[in-house]
């Protein structure tokens, strides 16, 4: 039977973390396993989680760059669940729809081919309510998904992300590496991954309340999905130095994970630019 973990990250929790908890561990198909991975709270977080059971691995990851250090706490968390088929990621302040175990472990044991399932989330404010709106309006799956070829999807993941880690899915024996460059979120990188190995499943499953609050440390960022070689050369120049290094992990990195020739043909730096 397939085995299950549920990876979370948390800091400085405690004010979601008791609601997060109570959505995880009364799923209608329990997780086999749950790790948690703190990153130096100091608010109460860890004795939240020693009352529900949960010993969390202190987080490994000292780096100043806070994108690269949030990505690092999940791989821990990651790593210290591979021993479980699927690992389902989680923010610490959002809530977990009752099913969505399994139904998202439903939808990869279908397709056993796949690396990453990234579902959708109901956007809810600091207090829970809904705000309108999905994940989905900033990470649209994009037209024409379905009937797009391999490389055509590679093209699309390309241009603009299509997956929050909070609602999405893994198989981490299926990917040839999880490390993770500098500079990168674990969900963009994972998403890029899955997508040249032609493992990326997209859906509209709502699976989580996406809790939008002032003291997370990165989220939805609209400005961030500019549509059109306007608005994509227009970040470029706001980031000039991180957005070249980036160019140069996808072509150095990632074309070489590639499945076939037609996705690696995709992974070329004038593409990526």
């Amino acid at each position: 039977m397939t085995r299950i973990a549920a990876a979370i990250v948390t800091h400085n929790s405690a004010a979601w973390l008791p609601d997060t908890l109570a959505s995880v561990l009364t799923q209608s198909r329990p997780p086999d396993l749950v790790v948690v991975v703190d990153d130096a709270s100091t608010d109460g977080t860890e004795a939240i989680l020693r009352d529900h059971g949960i010993d969390a691995l202190p987080a490994r990851s000292r780096d100043p760059d806070r994108v690269t250090r949030i990505a690092a706490n999940f791989r821990q968390a990651v790593d210290a669940a591979r021993a479980c088929d699927l690992i389902i990621l989680g923010d610490h302040d959002d809530v977990w729809h009752p099913s969505r175990l399994a139904d998202q472990a439903s939808t990869m044991e279908a397709s056993p081919q796949a690396l990453l399932l990234a579902s959708d989330g109901r956007l809810v404010d600091a207090d829970g309510l809904t705000m309108g709106g999905t994940l989905r309006s900033t990470f649209p799956i994009p037209d024409g998904w379905a009937g797009l070829a391999p490389a055509g999807r590679m093209r699309e993941v390309l241009r603009h992300a299509v997956a929050t880690g909070g609602a999405s899915a893994i198989r981490p024996a299926a990917f040839p590496t999880l490390d993770i460059p500098r500079g990168w979120l674990h969900d963009r990188w994972w998403s890029l991954v899955a997508a040249a190995r032609s493992g990326l499943l997209l859906d509209e499953a709502i699976v989580i309340d996406y809790r939008i609050q002032p003291g997370q440390q990165v989220g939805l960022d609209r400005a961030a999905q500019a549509h059109g070689p306007i608005g994509r050369l227009g970040a470029l120049a706001s980031e000039a130095g991180r957005s070249w290094g980036k160019s140069r992990d996808v072509v150095r990195r990632l074309r070489p994970m590639a499945l076939d020739e037609a996705i690696a043909r995709e992974i070329r730096l004038r593409n990526v630019l």
